[in-house]
């Protein structure tokens, strides 16, 4: 039995009873003084018993779990012994007029996933999606996989953070970090860019890698 299931529940009574009650929750933080016109628009909305107004101790741990479901999916692995390999974390932004928010993964997808998480932020349709991959699976083609499904919806990825050495910039992003950096020396290689100093391309013929004084070249 791992450690986590015997230490106390953390979360307030009334979130693990909403827990078994709905798919998914919804947090607001809002000014006292909006309280009213809220609470009015959640009663018409959504009906009085579907939401509750927090007290100061309910408030303060659901903002915590924010960051603990952050973690969820890496404390997952850890716990079960699966290693950092088998989490695959995505983070998107769809359309400001999209209305498919939940995910339905094709069984040739699904049946590679053994867990989903799924938390983000909702009036920026920003979602953070954390899959527990099955041992033995090609995390690199679920992702390409994933990422293809991504792309026929318009969504964006990453959402908030940058795209690092992970994903390829966008032309207008590739040609901010060169306006920012033109002797390409700071973070070489970002977003999948030129490695070489003023960004000079490389190419490969057969097995030698030549670097080319033109930004453009054609190999046979």
């Amino acid at each position: 039995m791992p450690v986590a299931d015997l230490l106390p529940e953390a979360l307030p009574k009334r979130m693990l009873a909403y827990r078994q009650a709905f798919e998914h929750h919804l947090i607001l933080k809002i000014p006292g003084d909006m309280a009213g016109e809220v609470e009015q628009s959640l009663n018409r909305n959504v009906g009085p018993d579907s939401w509750f107004l927090c007290d100061a101790e309910e408030g303060k741990k659901a903002m915590l779990h924010r960051f603990a479901a952050a973690g969820a999916a890496i404390r997952y692995a850890a716990v079960h012994g699966l290693q950092r390999e088998n989490v695959l974390a995505l983070d998107i932004a769809l359309r400001r007029n999209d209305a498919e928010w939940f995910e339905q993964l094709p069984a040739e997808i699904d049946q590679h996933v053994e867990k989903k998480l799924y938390y983000g932020h909702f009036l920026c349709h920003v979602l953070h999606q954390d899959y527990i991959v099955k041992p033995g699976t090609d995390v690199k083609r679920l992702k390409e996989m994933m990422l293809e499904r991504l792309d026929a919806r318009d969504a964006e990825y990453p959402a908030e953070h940058n795209v690092g050495h992970i994903y390829r910039a966008k032309p207008a992003l590739a040609e901010h970090y060169r306006s920012l950096d033109p002797t390409n020396s700071f973070n070489p290689g970002i977003g999948k860019t030129s490695r070489n100093r003023f960004y000079r391309e490389t190419c490969q013929c057969g097995d030698d890698m030549q670097s080319s004084v033109e930004k453009t070249m054609v190999c046979n």
